[in-house]
């Protein structure tokens, strides 16, 4: 029986997922993402079943930056939703445009992803996220598939590790989170070979579940 990532690598129709792409597999492993709709470079702007503020940003997997790019504009209201779209696509054009709820973060943001080692092999990381991952180089790392215990001790190896034992009134589930990142280490197992690299920054505690707020994924060339 092919797994989840299988069927939705059968799917995808180029080898250059974007974040859209990339959340619908996330979502087969049951991590949560935000609300949000892809608009074509020429599809009108009905935004429905989502709530205000929204965040907008450029769709595509040849861009895999896009805060460095201008690509996101965050806490966008109703009245400025079309005409950020607008701006948006005169500054990628013929580019898709994801619009999401914009969702509020408890706590600190996290970096969950995956990568192929040369001489171990696949790796499942997480650590601390947002803009701060490269100041802090807070992360560890194990092979995958990991299980939930052993992502549950991942989470111990950080200097952040008192952020899911109440520091500060924080409630964070970690067991919670540990199943995440066992998840995570799993789907990219089931990616097989075509699979690279994948980053989920941030990945942030929102109203009682962790939910993957960004993500990218690199496949190689055997997609």
């Amino acid at each position: 029986m092919r797994s989840a990532a299988q069927k939705w690598l059968h799917g995808l129709s180029n080898t250059k997922p974007d974040e859209l792409d990339v959340k619908e597999l996330l979502s087969c492993y049951d991590i949560a993402t935000p609300a949000g709709l892809r608009l074509g470079p020429n599809d009108s702007v009905a935004i429905r079943n989502m709530q205000p503020p929204y965040v907008v940003k450029v769709c595509s997997g040849d861009i895999l930056h896009k805060t460095d790019q201008g690509g996101v504009r965050l806490n966008v209201q109703p009245d400025r939703l079309e005409n950020t779209i607008t701006e948006m696509r005169a500054k990628f054009p013929g580019v898709s445009v994801l619009v999401e709820e914009h969702v509020h973060v408890s706590g600190s943001e996290l970096i969950v992803g995956g990568l192929v080692d040369q001489e171990f092999g696949t790796a499942v990381m997480v650590g601390a996220g947002g803009i701060l991952t490269e100041l802090y180089q807070d992360v560890t790392f194990r092979l995958a598939p990991c299980s939930a215990e052993e992502a549950r001790r991942m989470l111990s190896d950080l200097q952040i590790a008192p952020l899911f034992s109440g520091y500060r009134g924080l409630n964070l589930d970690a067991d919670l989170l540990a199943k995440t990142v066992a998840a995570i280490s799993r789907m990219v197992i089931d990616l097989g070979d075509v699979f690279s690299q994948l980053d989920i920054n941030p990945l942030g505690w929102v109203n009682n579940k962790w939910m993957a707020l960004d993500a990218k994924l690199v496949l190689n060339s055997k997609v």
